[in-house]
Parts: structure tokens; C-alpha cells; sequence
């Protein structure tokens, strides 16, 4: 399908048109030695024809001919000087300078071709080659009106040749004249006929003006007459994917993997058809397949990336864009998007420096300054808020900026500009279903809960299947008081088997991604297309353990092993520690540990390992093989916890002091320091310690709600409140801020806000008797006629904890108001058993019995209170449930 040589056997015939008066070289050797190039034997040729030549040295045209064969054979230095004899002895020959055009065309000397074809014209007006070489230059050139007056000049056969027509169609366009172009295109296509090349000329002209449908038509013309051809079907592909037409770009696409099976362009086509129609796991596929074959191809390796991060596979992606760079340092959107991606795989500082690094380098790309503040608005959230402000003083309507600034807004508590900025992005994108859901929390926050739910609505509908989105609305209709539709929303969640999976950061980072993490089939499909990739399959093995398929992990853990290495072994080992999987994950760590001896943070996670699978002592002794030089602030924050676990509580303190001044780095280990201060009564010094740890481990889930609990337990009820609501918005599927954040509302007495709240942990999750105590509570506190509602939730409490005298004594409250008077007094009674001097209790028997008319049981109970009172004055508060929490908020699958 390539344009053909203006080198052709055809110019021996232009120098046996050629008189000439001197001398010449016989005919007959002369005859031969055209014969021989005509065959395309060169060497032959020149055999025969240098003898003669130095025997007739005035002979033009042998000279001529002796260039054209050393041309034929790339020797383009060798054949100029011929040329040059040539034309001394005959300087107007246009036959010759037609042909050293062309011998400068080969070269790509296209100055020097030009003055050959002028000198041609010049001497032969209508010459067919010169005039159709220069349309040609002056097309490129895109000098369309010029090119015209030299297609012109064409025989009338000629001009109606197709690729004349061709070049004609294309002077056409440069002049403006695009229907009269594309007339001559379909008149060409409409008498192609069976030669495929012209309608394969065709389709490519009308890709190549974008015109993407007539580009298909002829693509399919030219498939009518050679199906299987594999040029012209790839080709078809790329029009019909740039037409949006990916049925027929599929089709295209597999017809050219037949006829070669792993072709690189056409894997890569197939993939963007894929991506094209949101099956980012199928692209993902292929474009392993086509990796395989181009491991160093830099476009293929930034598509990877781009794929592997929509499907939320960030490490992946970041790696992917990483081997781009490797291959091509050059690709500096490769390295803003590996910024980017490492990003969201939670790696910061990496992250920030390629970021930095970009825009400092391409300060006027508008996308660069939005990624950089979109890493940004996790830790320095004012520079975040300057930088989303510099993208769209360079881009005004770049949606992504808007939503992002307008999320960070309402995040820091200005919210009318956050609406500002969600409506401006709704009024462009109005099925943009993030925006909505964002409208829908500004709304909450200025109490707009009728235009909440609206935007809820619509997120639901537009996102039926995003977890995060029904979660929102199931919240925000429980705190509407639509208790029914609340859990029908959140039965939705249930039913469609969907999991929170890792409690994610910001939602700014996550604008890109379908806000649902690649699934398990996924990740095998992904894994098996890829089977070298030991990331994947580290994923593959990381899902199964949150889904509690544990063998299942273990057999993958181990085929990373064996084929992996030491290195692999800690990560696997790493992913069962995090997931609670003590035993196996201290095998995988012991060997990641003896491999690399040095690795600190190895000997950490295997010395946690082991204190979970085996006790303290052991754990001491492990930890204590880290090298000296590389003992660091996690270092002495998990020796604090062994030493206390010793009651060793000096050396304890000592080693947690030097931890906080070491700036550990580990959440897990700032918590078990945070646990560690609460136990010995240092609740502000906690609080003060997970405050800063919010700048090493910026919006860390477990380490918020435990400085929220410990700002209740000091009655700070307000600053608890404000972080605790501020959690609901960013993890909208945990249950635990609720359950705190509506426990803080009960014992601040504020049961009409707490009861909502506490609805939606229990609709989450919440299986704990304090969650259904406190919302029993609720309930019968606002409106004690729900009587029945509050008794189905104390029966759920009783089921759990039988044995609790606050649980028992409300029961029998709540009995009480029912009127099932025996039923209160058996709860009564079974509160004072387990705790005889609880004056609640004696005070609600005592109304019962003077309900039920027995005076002299309601006199003893109330001397019963009148005794307990003078011997404990005080009044009785239920504790708040502290210690509780706290062992939720430890539990491996809390963050899950």
C-alpha cells in the first residue's frame, strides 16, 4: 500500500526515445544491459554496460542509464556524477532531469528533486512525471491552489487516473474546497472496482482528514475485495474506533489477530475499543498480551497505566508508568502520572516530588497543577486549595478542578463555594453522579435535607451499583427520619454482595476511578493474562483474605513465593499480618526477615507476628535483632507495647518517648501507642500525640476515631462531635463514627440526634449491645410511644449481652411503658441480680409494683433506694464505653 518509487524500468524507455548525435554505445549491449535492469538484475547490468561506457564516454544515454541502475541499488552518491555527465553532453533533456528528480526524491533531497521537475517543465510543459511530482511537494506543503494549476497541465487520461484524483482531493482540501474534495473521493471509491490499493487510499485520506465514517465505508470497499487483508483491517479498526463505531472497530480488530495473532498495534486497538466501552479489566488483558511481545513500547506502557489506574490497580499502574520511564525518560506525562498513581497507592513523597517536578517544568498545563494539588489536599490542604485555583486560572471550565476545589471546600467547612463550584460542574456534566453525591453532603451540612435527598436520589440512580454513593443515601435518609426507605437503600448494598474493601483516603484522589475497586474475577483474569506480575497476584491473594477465603490466599501466597523470592515472601507476609493471619504470616516473614537482615521494616512485621502468634517475650527478642543503625521511631513504639505487655512499665515509657520524638511512621504502631496512653490514663497526651501523627499518617480511619473517643472520654463533647461527623462524610460505609459519634449524642442527652445515627451503625453492621442499648434508649426518649420499635431493639441488645444490668433495667423500662408489668419486673430483678444496688433498677421496680397496686413491694424498693442513695450518694451514669470501641477499632477487619 506504499507510494511507488518514481524509479521504475519505465525510464529506459524515456532513454530510447532519446536521439542523440554522438557517438553511442552499440545498440545491441546497450539492449542488453537495459534487459538486465528491466529484470532487476543490477549487477548484470552494470557488467555489461561499464565497458562500453568507457569505450563511448559521449553516449548520454548510457550514462543516464548506468545512474538509474546505481539508483536502483541505493548507491545514490555513485549515480549522481552519472547523472551530472549526463546532462553536460545534453543539457536539455527532460528526460534525464525527470530522472535525476527522482533520484534526488529517493534521497529526500526534495529542494533538489523541485528545481529538477521546474527544469522538466520548463523544457516539456505537460511532462506526466514532473507535474505530478510537484502537485505532489506542494501538497504537503499545503499549497493546495498551486498543485491544481500543475494537475492541470495533465493529459486528460491522466487526470483521470485515481491517483491523480487522489492528489486532486487533497489540493482540494488544503484550498478550502472540503465537499468538492470528498465528492472526488466518493467518485473515486465509486469506480475502484477490484483494486483494493485505491480504495484502500481512500479510506486512509479520509482518516487522515478525520472524516471517519466515509473512512469506514471505504475500508469496508476495499474488505469486499481482499477480506483477510490485514492492512486495510487494521486500518478499518482505527476509523471505526475514532467514529465511536466499536462494534465494527472490535470486529475489525479480532478479523486482523486472526491473520497475525499478537500483533501489537492491533492488541493495543482492541484494548482502547475495550477501554472505549468501560471493560477496563478486558483492555488491561490484552495489553499484558501485547507487553509480552513490546515490554519497552512507551505508549503501550502508558495506556497500561492509564487502564490499571480506572481500575483502581494504583501500585500496578505507577509500575507500569515506571517501566515507561525506564524505556523512555523523555515521557514526561508518563512521569506526571506516575506522580499521580503513587498518589493514590497512598505513596506521598514519591508522589510529590515527580509532581513538584512537572509542574516546575510544564507550569502551564492545567492537569498537572490539578493532580498536584489533588495529592496535596490530604496533608497541606490551603497549598491544595492555591494549586486547584492555578488549574483553572489556566483552564476555567476544567470539570475535574471544579469538582475536586469543590469537594476540599465543603471538606473544610466552606460550603457555599463548594456548591459554586458542584453546580457549575452539574450544569456541563448533569450525569456526573459524583457531583451529585457532593451536592448532596453541601446540602447536609446547611441543613437543606430535602435538596440532600433530591441529589442523592439522582447519584443513586445515575451510580446504582456504587457502594459509596447508597451508603450516602441511606445516611442521609436515616437522618431525614426515613427509617424505611433508609434500609431499603442499604439492603441494596447487601444484595449486591458489595464490600467498603480498605477504607480509602480522600475522595479527591478517587475522581478518575468507577469508585468500586477491581473485583476478585478481575484480578484472576488479570493475574492469569499476566502470570509474571507478582502484584497482581499479591492482590488476587489480598482479596481472598478480605473475603475470608483464607486457604485459597495461603495456595496463592505460595505460588508467589516459588516463583518470587524473599522480597515476595515479606509482602505476602505483610498482607496476612494486616489481615490478622498471625501464624502464616510470621513463616512468610521470617524468611523475608533472614533474606534481608538489614530490612527494618521486615523485622517489625515479623516481631508483630510473632507477639500475636507467640507472646511478648519472643516478639522482644525478634525485635530486638534490628540493626542498631536502623532502629527508628516504629521501632520503639512497638518495643513500648512488648515492654507493657512485660509490665515492664519504666522501660515502657522510656521506649514510647523515644518513638514520639523519632516520628514513627506505621499507623498500626501509632495506634498501640495510643492504646498504650489511654491505659494509663494519659487520654490528652494521646490526643495530642494522634494529632500530630495526622501529619506523617494524614486522614488515617483508625487513628481519627480513636482521637475522637478519647476526646470523649475527657467530655469534650463538641471538638468529638465535629471530627466524628467530618468522619461520616469520608467513610461513609463505617459503622463505627456513627456508633461513637451517636453514643457522644446519648450521653450529652440528645436523643433525637443521637437516634439516627445510631439507626444507621446498626443498618452498617453495628452487632453490639451498646449500639442497641443506646438507640432503645433513643427511641423511648423522643417519642415514647414508639414502644414497639424501642422493645424490638432492646430484645437485640438482650440477645447480646444478657448479662448487662443498664441492658436489663431498660428493658424493663421499656416493659414497663407496654404495660407488660410482669415482663418489667423479671428484667428488674435481673438487673439487681447482677448488680444489687442499682438504684435505676430499684426505682423502676418500685413504679411497677405501685402500677401493679403492690404497696408493700413499691414501699421496699423505695427504702431499698432511700439506703443505697445514703450509702453511695452520686448520681448513677452508665460508663462510657471506652475500652469497647477501642477493641472494635483494633479488630484486623474493622478497616474492612
Amino acid at each position: 500500500m506504499d507510494r511507488t518509487s518514481p524509479l521504475s524500468v519505465a525510464i529506459v524507455a524515456a532513454f530510447l526515445a532519446v536521439s542523440f548525435s554522438f557517438p553511442q554505445v552499440p545498440a545491441d549491449v546497450f539492449d542488453r544491459a537495459a534487459a538486465a535492469f528491466g529484470r532487476q538484475n543490477y549487477a548484470e547490468a552494470e557488467q555489461v554496460l561499464r565497458p562500453a561506457l568507457a569505450a563511448h564516454p559521449r553516449d548520454a544515454r548510457a550514462w543516464g542509464l548506468m545512474g538509474a541502475i546505481l539508483d536502483a541499488e541505493k548507491r545514490f552518491a555513485e549515480a549522481e556524477p552519472f547523472y551530472q555527465r549526463a546532462l553536460a553532453i545534453t543539457p536539455n533533456s527532460a528526460s534525464l532531469y525527470g530522472n535525476l528528480g527522482n533520484h534526488y526524491l529517493e534521497q529526500g533531497q526534495t529542494e533538489k528533486a523541485r528545481q529538477a521537475y521546474l527544469r522538466v517543465v520548463a523544457l516539456d510543459p505537460a511532462n506526466r512525471n514532473a507535474n505530478s511530482q510537484l502537485a505532489q511537494m506542494l501538497v504537503d506543503q499545503k499549497k493546495g491552489a498551486e498543485a491544481l494549476r500543475y494537475l492541470d497541465r495533465l493529459p486528460k487520461e491522466d487526470q483521470a487516473t485515481p491517483a491523480v484524483q487522489l492528489l486532486r482531493a487533497r489540493a482540494l482540501r488544503e484550498t478550502g474546497q472540503a465537499a468538492s474534495a470528498e465528492a472526488v473521493l466518493q467518485e473515486v471509491l465509486k469506480h475502484a472496482g477490484q483494486d483494493v490499493r485505491v480504495a484502500y487510499s481512500v479510506g486512509m485520506l479520509f482518516a487522515e482528514w478525520k472524516d471517519y465514517v466515509p473512512a469506514e465505508e471505504a475500508f469496508a470497499t476495499a474488505l469486499a475485495s481482499a477480506p483477510g487483508n490485514f492492512e486495510v483491517l487494521y486500518n478499518q479498526g482505527l476509523a471505526a474506533l475514532a467514529a465511536h463505531d466499536t462494534s465494527r472497530a472490535a470486529e475489525a480488530f479480532q478479523a486482523a489477530l486472526e491473520q497475525h495473532p499478537g500483533d501489537v498495534d492491533c492488541l493495543i486497538g482492541l484494548a482502547r475499543v475495550k477501554d472505549e466501552l468501560h471493560r477496563d479489566d478486558q483492555a488491561a488483558g490484552l495489553l499484558f498480551q501485547a507487553q509480552h511481545t513490546a515490554p519497552e513500547r512507551a505508549d503501550l506502557l502508558e495506556f497500561l497505566g492509564n487502564v490499571l489506574a480506572k481500575l483502581g490497580l494504583y501500585r500496578d499502574a505507577a509500575a507500569a508508568y515506571d517501566q515507561c520511564l525506564k524505556a523512555h525518560p523523555e515521557s514526561d506525562t508518563a512521569r506526571r502520572e506516575c506522580g499521580y498513581a503513587l498518589a493514590r497507592a497512598a505513596k506521598l513523597t514519591e508522589a510529590l516530588e515527580d509532581l513538584n517536578w512537572y509542574v516546575g517544568k510544564h507550569s502551564r498545563d492545567p492537569i498537572g497543577w490539578f493532580e498536584l494539588a489533588a495529592t496535596e489536599s490530604l496533608q497541606q490542604k490551603e497549598k491544595a486549595l492555591e494549586h486547584f485555583n492555578r488549574a483553572l486560572e489556566l483552564d476555567p471550565k476544567m470539570a475535574p478542578a471544579h469538582l475536586a476545589r469543590g469537594i476540599l471546600l465543603r471538606q473544610e467547612g466552606k460550603v457555599s463555594q463548594a456548591i459554586t463550584d458542584l453546580k457549575f460542574v452539574l450544569a456541563r456534566e448533569p450525569d456526573n453522579f459524583r457531583a451529585w453525591e457532593e451536592l448532596g453532603e453541601a446540602s447536609l451540612a446547611t441543613s437543606q435535607t430535602t435538596e440532600a435527598l433530591t441529589a442523592f436520589e439522582r447519584a443513586a440512580r445515575l451510580a446504582p451499583e456504587n457502594a459509596e454513593v447508597l451508603w450516602r443515601y441511606g445516611r442521609a435518609l436515616q437522618r431525614a427520619g426515613q427509617k424505611a426507605a433508609a434500609e431499603e437503600v442499604l439492603a441494596k448494598v447487601k444484595a449486591l454482595g458489595k464490600t467498603s474493601g480498605a477504607l480509602a483516603s480522600p475522595e479527591v484522589l478517587s475522581l478518575e476511578s468507577s469508585g468500586q475497586p477491581a473485583n476478585l474475577a478481575t484480578l484472576q483474569e488479570l493475574a492469569r493474562a499476566n502470570p509474571t506480575d507478582t502484584r497482581l497476584k499479591l492482590q488476587v491473594g489480598e482479596t481472598l483474605l478480605r473475603e475470608g477465603k483464607v486457604a485459597d490466599a495461603l495456595s496463592v501466597f505460595q505460588e508467589i513465593r516459588s516463583s518470587g523470592g524473599q522480597a515476595a515472601a515479606g509482602d505476602c507476609g505483610e498482607a496476612l499480618l494486616n489481615a490478622g493471619q498471625y501464624k502464616a504470616a510470621r513463616e512468610f516473614l521470617q524468611e523475608a526477615a533472614e533474606a534481608e537482615p538489614s530490612n527494618a521494616q521486615r523485622r517489625l512485621d515479623l516481631a508483630l507476628a510473632t507477639f500475636h502468634d507467640s507472646g511478648p517475650e519472643p516478639a522482644l527478642v525478634e525485635l530486638d535483632r534490628t540493626p542498631a543503625a536502623a532502629r527508628a521511631g516504629d521501632y520503639y513504639l512497638l518495643r513500648a507495647q512488648l515492654l507493657d505487655s512485660l509490665h515492664r512499665p519504666q522501660e515502657a515509657a522510656e521506649a514510647l518517648n523515644q518513638g514520639i520524638q523519632s516520628s514513627p511512621t506505621r499507623p498500626d504502631l501509632y495506634f498501640q501507642a495510643a492504646l498504650f496512653l489511654i491505659n494509663h490514663d494519659q487520654v490528652q497526651q494521646m490526643i495530642n500525640f494522634l494529632e500530630k501523627a495526622d501529619i506523617v499518617v494524614p486522614n488515617n480511619p483508625q487513628l481519627w476515631l480513636t482521637r475522637a473517643i478519647g476526646l470523649a472520654i475527657l467530655h469534650q463533647d463538641d471538638p468529638a462531635a465535629a471530627l466524628l461527623t467530618k468522619m461520616e462524610t469520608l467513610w461513609p460505609e463505617w459503622y463505627l463514627p456513627y456508633l461513637v459519634h451517636g453514643l457522644v449524642l446519648s450521653y450529652r442527652v440528645r436523643p433525637a440526634e443521637a437516634k439516627p445515627r445510631l439507626e444507621t451503625a446498626v443498618a452498617l453492621g453495628a452487632r453490639q449491645p451498646t449500639a442497641y442499648y443506646h438507640l432503645a434508649a433513643a427511641i423511648i426518649t423522643t417519642d415514647p410511644a414508639q414502644v414497639a420499635e424501642a422493645q424490638a431493639a432492646i430484645r437485640e441488645a438482650l440477645a447480646l449481652n444478657p448479662k448487662d444490668p443498664y441492658i436489663q433495667s431498660l428493658a424493663g423500662k421499656i416493659a414497663y411503658l407496654k404495660k407488660d408489668y410482669p415482663a418489667a419486673v423479671e428484667h428488674l430483678r435481673a438487673a439487681l441480680e447482677i448488680w444489687p444496688d442499682m438504684v435505676e433498677a430499684h426505682e423502676r421496680l418500685s413504679t411497677t409494683y405501685r402500677a401493679m397496686g403492690k404497696m408493700d413491694k413499691f414501699q421496699e424498693e423505695r427504702n431499698a433506694v432511700a439506703r443505697i442513695k445514703q450509702q453511695h450518694p452520686g448520681v448513677e451514669i452508665p460508663p462510657f464505653p471506652a475500652d469497647d470501641l477501642l477493641f472494635k477499632v483494633s479488630e484486623p477487619a474493622a478497616l474492612r
